[in-house]
């Protein structure tokens, strides 16, 4: 038996937290970065405890990263009851540091990375499982994501539609998908511990976009990144204008650290903001020695416009015209905040 450490109390500071608990050869280890997700992470592991897949057998590890509100002592109520939970402690902070410290805690020969502001449909793990198994050359597998209001107020509710819409931030196919393919990137993913091993971990120097990289790694050895649409998710985004734009902003600036890093890892959908934002830049300083700069500027404005208008439209027909007027806000802020961000990104500034 190996012993771990018992928390004193309920901060994520100053020490590593965990539990005792019997060395078991668990099938899957389970890890969930958090940071102040004390309104998530008792119905994320709820849904990992009703899981068809044995929970017992699972080492799951919530890697917090010194959350401040009652994260810690509310993962802390749950691992007491449950042996397999352990509370471990993520100096870094960032997610990518929080997936190598939970592959480097345990020894279970499959990791699935969730997240803590995610639910998790009762057959998630045992059909990540089942598809790693018969397929030796996927390297990573995931499913589709399905996005909640992350508040009950329309303002949430038009957040979390503008996050399954093509024109608005739902371009990859995990948001937009119906079918089973390969793909470039999935969220939550479950990995063969001997590909990790193989490519090496995440990346800790990105605090954002470290799965882009570590999935551009893992094509580039050999296997394939899979997407199956039975394998869902329910994520629950920002509830406000404000929390969406700044998570798109670093959302931005990630994508524009990654073209240094890694050209391949980054898709054209990734760059479509980056180039709007872009040329509205250009046409607005070039405005300042030729008027062909503003008439140009009014077409790619227009141009917008109409695409926007015909987005919010088609998004009404479907979900209600309540959203109207807030889509064509919500369209601009966010992909101006995005696009701003990757050039920041690019420039070399981290925030």
């Amino acid at each position: 038996m190996q012993e771990r450490k018992t928390a004193a109390d309920s901060s994520c500071h100053d020490k590593d937290v965990s539990f005792l608990s019997r060395m078991e050869n668990y099938d899957v280890a389970v890890i969930v970065p958090t940071l102040n997700e004390e309104l998530f992470i008792e119905r994320c592991l709820r849904s990992l405890k009703e899981q068809t897949f044995p929970f017992q057998r699972m080492d799951v590890m919530i890697v917090d990263g010194g959350s401040t509100d009652q994260t810690c002592n509310i993962a802390m109520q749950i691992a007491t009851a449950c042996p397999n939970v352990r509370l471990i402690h993520n100096p870094k902070r960032y997610q990518s540091a929080a997936f190598n410290i939970g592959v480097n805690a345990s020894t279970a020969p499959f990791i699935v990375r969730l997240d803590a502001h995610t639910e998790y449909d009762t057959h998630y793990i045992e059909r990540c499982m089942t598809l790693l198994r018969s397929h030796p050359d996927y390297g990573n597998v995931g499913g589709i994501c399905q996005i909640r209001p992350g508040a009950d107020t329309r303002m949430a509710e038009a957040v979390a539609l503008l996050n399954k819409l093509r024109f608005g931030i739902g371009g990859a196919d995990f948001r937009v998908g119906t079918k089973a393919c390969e793909t470039d990137s999935v969220p939550f993913g479950a990995f063969r511990r001997s590909v990790i091993l193989q490519v090496g971990g995440m990346r800790e120097d990105l605090a954002r976009g470290e799965d882009n990289e570590f999935n551009s790694r893992i094509r580039k050895a050999g296997y394939k990144v899979y997407m199956d649409p039975d394998i869902k998710s329910a994520y629950y985004a920002r509830p406000t204008l404000t929390a969406s734009c700044r998570q798109m902003y670093q959302n931005g600036v990630s994508i524009g650290r990654l073209l240094h890093i890694d050209r391949q890892a980054v898709g054209f959908r990734h760059l479509v903001p980056f180039a709007f934002v872009s040329s509205l830049a250009i046409c607005l300083i070039a405005a300042l020695f030729t008027r062909l700069a503003l008439y140009l500027l009014a077409a790619i404005l227009a141009a917008y416009a109409a695409a926007a208008l015909a987005a919010d439209i088609s998004a009404c027909r479907k979900y209600g015209s309540r959203f109207f007027f807030l889509l064509p806000v919500l369209f601009f802020c966010v992909h101006v905040s995005y696009g701003a961000g990757t050039i920041a990104g690019i420039s070399g500034k981290k925030h």
